[in-house]
């Protein structure tokens, strides 16, 4: 039976690999180095493939297609954020087992063979594999185009994983990449709730996740924690392992988070010690997504000129040269269209349907693009 060695949730925040200048630089400096020191349990733990279980921040599906689950299956694959990229192996043999195991224990994983992965990959392969040549299985959840699967569920795929592992004999690592608390691109981008993130890690330290898995996506989109999607699938992998934090960061915008799950680590008594009230105090009252909704049919053409945008570089040059002309040529409704035309913030697209994270992309590729132009 294949042997799962090492275990870790790890943040992947864009802004550890752009460093932009007015984040605190200490703050990034002890995130990546939580990276960093994970990774070097990682590498002494020998693996032969990391599951490595990411998220899709529209980057590679689009509206056209919103699979839960999807794993890769390609025998190399493309991590991308603006300017960077980096490839990486694909343990095609394994993924391709996965899914096979995965569908015969009716798990109806969705599966690629040319996806382009985002910062949810990028960030992990940069500050924790390193330059360690290990070939990895992408796993991508779905935690931002509404409806998301439960925390029960992708609990439920990582047991399933674990079991289609029983006749494998490899050394096999997990990351789970995401969280924690943000929302990014939503007028709630500078709130994140600390204190649920606080009661999260106490109850991973205890090895305890029936509240977790009870939390509903309503719940997660309430507090900013969608992403804890990629840890639950991770929990079902390796179990109900209690995790020791290597690093916890508090960002205007974001908690970053690091924590080690396997190799076992001593407990920290100082976060056993500490009384945390459930959910960090905090009372759920939404009954339906608020922050990432559901994307309308009637603002696909909105969001399609925005995820253009993003992915199409000759179509961002033209936008910024000429955003008139570029406008005048899409099918918007007259309200998306003087929206568009009326300044460069993009935020007053979300009221009109538009993806925060698109809206939030679209703006920081313009304004690359625009002082690209200007050089």
């Amino acid at each position: 039976m294949a042997e799962i060695v090492a275990a870790g949730a790890a943040v992947h925040a864009p802004q550890l690999l752009s460093r932009p200048p007015h984040e605190d630089a200490s703050k990034l400096d002890a995130s990546t180095n939580g990276l960093r020191a994970f990774g070097e349990v990682l590498g002494a733990a020998e693996p032969d493939a990391i599951i490595l279980i990411g998220l899709d921040h529209l980057e590679t599906f689009w509206l056209e297609a919103v699979p839960a689950f999807t794993i890769v299956l390609s025998p190399e694959v493309t991590a991308h954020y603006t300017t960077r990229t980096r490839r990486a192996r694909v343990h095609t043999e394994l993924a391709t087992h996965l899914l096979r195991g995965a569908i015969a224990r009716d798990f109806d994983l969705t599966y690629s063979q040319d996806a382009l992965l985002g910062h949810a990959f990028l960030t992990p392969l940069e500050f924790v594999v390193g330059d360690r040549d290990i070939p990895i299985v992408p796993l991508l959840v779905n935690t931002y185009l509404p409806p998301i699967p439960s925390p029960r569920r992708a609990y439920a795929l990582g047991k399933a994983l674990r079991e289609a592992l029983s006749d494998r004999d490899e050394r096999i690592a997990v990351i789970a990449s995401g969280g924690m608390s943000h929302f990014p691109g939503t007028a709630r981008y500078e709130a994140p709730n600390f204190a649920f993130d606080e009661w999260v890690i106490s109850e991973i330290a205890r090895g305890r996740t029936d509240d977790l898995l009870a939390l509903t996506p309503v719940n997660l989109d309430e507090v900013g924690e969608s992403e804890l999607m990629t840890w639950f699938v991770m929990l079902g992998l390796i179990g109900d392992v209690p995790g020791r934090l290597l690093t916890y960061q508090e960002l205007s915008h974001h908690g970053h988070g690091v924590v080690q799950f396997l190799p076992p680590l001593p407990a920290d008594q100082a976060t056993l010690d500490r009384e945390v009230p459930r959910f960090g105090g905090h009372e759920f009252t939404q009954t339906d997504y608020k922050y990432y909704r559901f994307p309308e049919p009637a603002s696909l053409e909105l969001n399609r000129l925005l995820h253009r945008i993003i992915v199409e570089a000759d179509y961002r040059a033209a936008f910024v040269r000429d955003r008139g002309a570029v406008v005048a040529e899409a099918p918007l409704r007259d309200a998306e269209r003087a929206a568009l035309l009326e300044g460069d913030s993009f935020d007053a697209l979300t009221a009109l349907g538009a993806h925060p994270l698109l809206a939030l992309s679209a703006r920081q590729v313009t304004a690359l693009e625009r002082d690209r132009q200007a050089r």
